[in-house]
């Protein structure tokens, strides 16, 4: 790559800075130089590449471009937290690290979610399995075994029905079905499979508007669970719920989306299966402890673990009882659910996986990240 091609492709990635940052784009020329070419300014980076005298650490930034190699992502991947280094000292840092990585990837116009993984623990979808307990027809809900700090847990991932899953609809249609969904306290789960659904949504909506129609949608009888069993289940998953969204007044809870799914997902301590020795497993210290909780990634998802701080003798000793309690009771009815503490750098917690809220996912995960005046 030339001289000439290499200036051109700084400049671009000072105009992505530009734009993710949304300040002039003087100011992002300056502050690419600064952070990504350890130069003075911009006119300083300009010159040292002229004459050859870029520092070799950070000359291969130069070449890097979209349609860069997987060698490239592999030099950002390596060099990731000595780049976000060099940011924080120009940037209001956000409360966590996950944006301030995308950041830096966007601005060599490189996606790579798996950059996520450098900052929380991740889980990945190829540990899930059909949940046994149910029966394998109609099943909306999957799990893993995980352990963290030595102990078993037991993720369940149960698949739900959002009006957002009717995108391919017309906006209208779409304001309809929520409309008709608000009537629903919590999501209803997918005890019926997806063409059902979509099926039955367009025959709700091409009876709207008719006065003589006597057709009535079926969401009621698509979201009943088929059998004892699911109803079990559904009244405990609900009764989860309902202890986050007394918690969380004033927020709403973040579904995971997974491809064309949205799914609530809730975890819980469970015995050891010794014969199992996949796995994945996790080393919590305190440096993964956020206001109460660590968080974990999903795809792209966040996902939280509860941690309630318990004493020598068993008790909670935290300030939120009633949270506690109503959490706490509410997965321990789940099948295999057991308590068992986890202990954090000396510290025991009773833990729970939970879904995040849209608050948290907002402060952790796509905060904004602003320029310092200087």
């Amino acid at each position: 790559m030339s001289n000439y091609n290499l200036d051109k492709n700084i400049f671009f990635q000072a105009k992505r800075a530009s734009k993710l940052l949304d300040v002039p784009l003087t100011k992002a020329k300056d502050l690419i130089a600064n952070s990504i070419y350890q130069c003075h300014n911009y006119e300083d980076l300009l010159n040292k590449l002229a004459n050859n005298s870029l520092k070799a650490s950070v000359y291969p930034y130069c070449k890097i471009h979209p349609k860069a190699g997987i060698e490239t992502q592999r030099h950002i991947e390596k060099n990731i937290d000595s780049l976000t280094q060099r940011f924080n000292r120009f940037l209001r840092v956000p409360v966590t690290k996950i944006p301030l990585h995308n950041l830096v990837w966007k601005i060599f116009g490189v996606h790579n979610k798996e950059s996520l993984n450098q900052v929380h623990p991740h889980l990945l979808l190829d540990n899930w399995k059909l949940y046994v307990p149910l029966s394998p027809e109609e099943n909306p809900v999957s799990y893993c075994d995980i352990k963290i700090n030595n102990v078993t847990f037991k993720i369940l991932a149960t698949r739900i029905i959002t009006p957002c899953m009717f995108s391919d609809n017309s906006l209208n249609e779409v304001l309809t079905i929520k409309d008709e969904f608000s009537k629903y306290r919590f999501p209803p789960l997918m005890w019926t499979g997806w063409k059902n659904w979509q099926d039955e949504a367009l025959i709700f909506y091409n009876s709207l508007g008719r006065e003589k129609s006597s057709r009535k949608p079926k969401f009621d009888k698509l979201s009943e669970p088929k059998n004892k069993l699911q109803k079990i289940f559904q009244d405990r998953l609900y009764k989860s719920m309902t202890a986050l969204f007394c918690e969380f007044v004033g927020t709403k809870i973040q579904y995971c989306t997974v491809e064309r799914y949205m799914l609530y997902i809730i975890g819980f301590p469970t015995e050891d299966e010794i014969e199992v020795l996949d796995y994945p497993d996790f080393y919590l210290t305190n440096e993964h402890i956020q206001n109460g909780k660590c968080l974990f990634n999903f795809e792209d998802n966040l996902l939280a673990l509860e941690l309630f701080e318990i004493n020598k003798d068993g008790e909670f000793v935290g300030d939120d009882d009633d949270y506690y309690k109503a959490l706490s009771s509410s997965l321990q009815q789940f099948e295999e659910a057991m308590t068992k503490n986890i202990v954090i750098d000396g510290k025991q917690y009773e833990a729970y996986m939970r879904p995040c809220t849209l608050a948290e996912y907002s402060i952790y995960q796509k905060s904004a990240i602003i320029l310092n005046h200087t």
